[in-house]
């Protein structure tokens, strides 16, 4: 059904296409237009929106220097809605009628793995932050050439959590994810082979995966609680993870709970209690000089900060990129395979090999103290 929804909305749109004579702006008028596919309704809008007002921040900042070789850039926004199928309505307007240049996409694992097969028809680069590997593949592990990450993988964070875990003592794990989601599903491996080859202990009646759809929170994690963990890794989005939250308040849990990137700011505000035996991953140092300073000048109505660091560096490294080789969308493609740009969020040095940055790209580890964050470690660990 879906398909035949797609094919229909194409043929539509090709139509329209024609009727405003086939040209886009970007090539009649010394413009360069940037999609902006985001969830900015939904479970997941605070962080579709941050990152849509990082991308729009650089744009700003980007003409007010000139553009792009002197070529203005535009952008036109896409509500994805939390959902798949409008995703994929949203991505075939932005290529065929609005004819973009380049596209921003979500950093929702199911909204990307959606949409990646359709992106191989249309030849527009897209960058978007979700961070299932497998966002980035087909079903022989082939990468859409087109089709690019800017934060580190799953994988990547998995492995950092559960070093951190181990290091700091912790050495009996619960785990409780969200079974129906593929940014949850896919932090699961990395950080139980992790733990386990380091001698920590995660007893498989202790990992219990539920569906989205299933609310009752406290039922379902108690028997980890009742088992006496050190800690629960919790690789959840920020509205379960509230929920989470919550219910190890109420069952008195008094271990850990550790989390990925959806456990920083906002997550602190949402839950509105002490949230101090949190530990959470993060893209930015929040306390580096340069960083906070564009926390308090850029982020005061921004609901997440390191979201919003990543639509800026993103359209930085982007605009970087058409600066040398145009907007011809292979070219593009191809260069963005190697890409290196520094920014707020550190080096994102890109793997021709993965689409996604290399290992070295930085992240932090960070607690909280009452509801104020604290970084106690970054990695990779500088010697």
């Amino acid at each position: 059904m879906r398909k035949t929804i797609a094919i229909v909305m194409i043929a539509l749109m090709t139509l329209a296409s024609v009727f405003a004579n086939g040209s886009s702006e970007s090539a009649a008028g010394g413009t360069i237009t940037v999609g902006i596919l985001q969830d900015t309704t939904g479970a997941t809008a605070t962080l579709g929106k941050s990152v849509q007002k990082g991308v729009e921040d650089a744009i700003a900042d980007i003409n007010a220097k000139g553009g792009i070789n002197g070529k203005t850039v535009k952008y036109i926004e896409y509500d994805t809605a939390a959902n798949v199928d409008t995703a994929i309505s949203a991505y075939i307007r932005a290529v065929t009628v609005d004819q973009v240049d380049f596209l921003f996409g979500p950093p929702i694992a199911n909204i990307v793995s959606g949409l990646k097969a359709t992106t191989a028809s249309y030849g527009v680069p897209m960058i978007t932050f979700a961070v299932d590997p497998l966002c980035y593949m087909d079903n022989e592990g082939k990468i859409y050439e087109y089709l690019f990450c800017a934060q580190p993988s799953t994988v990547v964070q998995g492995q950092i959590m559960a070093e951190f875990a181990m290091q700091n003592g912790f050495k009996n794990f619960g785990v409780f994810y969200t079974q129906d989601n593929s940014y949850s599903l896919s932090l699961l491996d990395p950080f139980v082979s992790t733990v386990k080859a380091n001698g920590g202990t995660i007893e498989d009646k202790n990992v219990i995966g539920y569906n989205a759809s299933e609310t009752d929170i406290k039922t379902l994690i108690q028997p980890i609680i009742k088992a006496g963990v050190d800690a629960i890794y919790c690789p959840n989005y920020t509205a379960p993870l509230v929920l989470i939250k919550k219910a190890c308040d109420e069952l008195g849990f008094k271990g850990a709970i550790i989390t990925g990137l959806d456990g920083a700011p906002a997550f602190n505000s949402q839950v509105g209690a002490d949230c101090s035996n949190v530990y959470f991953i993060n893209n930015i140092d929040i306390y580096e000089e340069e960083t906070a300073k564009a926390i308090a000048e850029r982020c005061s109505d921004v609901g997440a900060p390191n979201k919003y660091f990543l639509g800026y560096d993103s359209m930085q490294m982007a605009a970087a990129v058409m600066a040398e080789v145009g907007t011809d969308g292979k070219a593009v493609a191809k260069a963005l395979e190697t890409a290196e740009y520094t920014g707020l969020t550190g080096t994102i040095k890109m793997d021709p090999a993965s689409h996604m940055p290399v290992l070295g790209t930085p992240m932090f580890m960070y607690k909280y103290d009452g509801t104020t964050p604290v970084m106690l470690q970054k990695y990779p660990v500088e010697k």
